[in-house]
């Protein structure tokens, strides 16, 4: 496969030089420091959130599905989660080994870079993933998680037929595809009719839109507010993977193009309104609404119809 005709969304695919790994690695060390509960709470509480939503907008249970998790990351946090109630496939650009198995870092070291693999296998030999999994298994009452289907896949050409899942999910990977439109509009094909798409995106135009480490730990210096958005601060932060700067009613244009009729729940960060407000009024946000700063999630969704009506003969 071609990987200029690959969608991107892998957090390996950008070079950031020795310095700039260095400086991830160590925020993401930072990160992981924060607090292990903290980051199960995260992950069960955001598919909680989802079955919640599903429940009220669409009156159906997250139980007994066909599920599709999109850019599911190394840990398979949000799959897990589904897999204990649901039967949970995942797809990503990247190799997500489980375990030891040798073969799963082979084909790491074929398809991810060096610098994936070997974050990977520190966080593996640290005990990071297994005591995450275990802190998991228990938030949930399973005695563990059985190892999961996940395929080296690109979303804008999945090889699913049509028709294959009851929903299709994904957390904060939709911003990393070079072309979401195409992904959007495969999850509308490879959805059964009456399938249902919970697809959360991480904005670029949020503080914390650029993905730099920085801005998404608590305990690091603090980056200025926006700045990947402000003429005199953009190296203030660099962004440790491909993010495709699609803004907040691009976003919505896509999704109705691909799903006609979706709608939309905005997840903000109402905290930062008076920087937001101030950095407006002074002129150096100007460009942007005060939706799209404050928005960090913008979750899009869709029920697919059961019925779909052809051109009369």
């Amino acid at each position: 496969m071609n990987p200029s005709r690959q969608g991107r969304y892998s957090y390996s695919s950008m070079s950031l030089g020795l310095t700039g790994r260095v400086r991830e690695a160590h925020q993401l060390y930072r990160m992981w420091q924060e607090g292990l509960d903290d980051r199960v709470s995260v992950t069960l509480d955001a598919v909680r959130q989802c079955e919640a939503r599903l429940s009220e907008f669409f009156g159906v249970a997250l139980e007994g599905l066909d599920v599709l998790d999109i850019g599911p990351g190394q840990q398979l946090r949000h799959m897990k989660v589904l897999s204990v109630k649901n039967r949970v496939v995942g797809i990503d650009m990247d190799i997500v080994p489980q375990g030891f198995h040798l073969r799963d870092y082979v084909e790491m070291l074929r398809h991810n870079t060096v610098l994936r693999t070997m974050k990977t296998v520190t966080r593996k030999v640290l005990g990071w993933d297994e005591r995450f999994e275990r802190s998991l298994a228990r938030g949930l009452s399973v005695p563990s998680f059985p190892r999961l289907p996940v395929f080296r896949m690109d979303a804008t050409r999945m090889t699913f037929p049509d028709a294959s899942f009851d929903l299709v999910c994904s957390w904060s990977a939709f911003e990393h595809i070079e072309r979401p439109a195409e992904a959007l509009a495969e999850v509308a094909r490879v959805l059964k009719p009456g399938g249902m798409a919970y697809l959360a995106v991480h904005l670029y135009t949020s503080h914390s839109g650029n993905h730099d480490p920085r801005s998404l730990t608590r305990n690091g210096a603090e980056p200025p507010y926006w700045p990947h958005l402000r003429e005199g601060y953009r190296d203030a932060e660099r962004s440790s993977c491909y993010v495709n700067e699609v803004r907040l009613e691009e976003w919505k244009r896509l999704f109705h193009r691909a799903m006609p009729g979706a709608r939309f729940l905005h997840e903000r960060q109402d905290a930062l309104r008076e920087a937001a407000n101030a950095l407006r009024d002074s002129g150096e946000l100007a460009a942007y609404t005060e939706d799209e700063l404050l928005t960090v999630g913008l979750v899009g969704l869709w029920r697919k119809p059961r019925q779909t009506w052809g051109p009369p003969g």
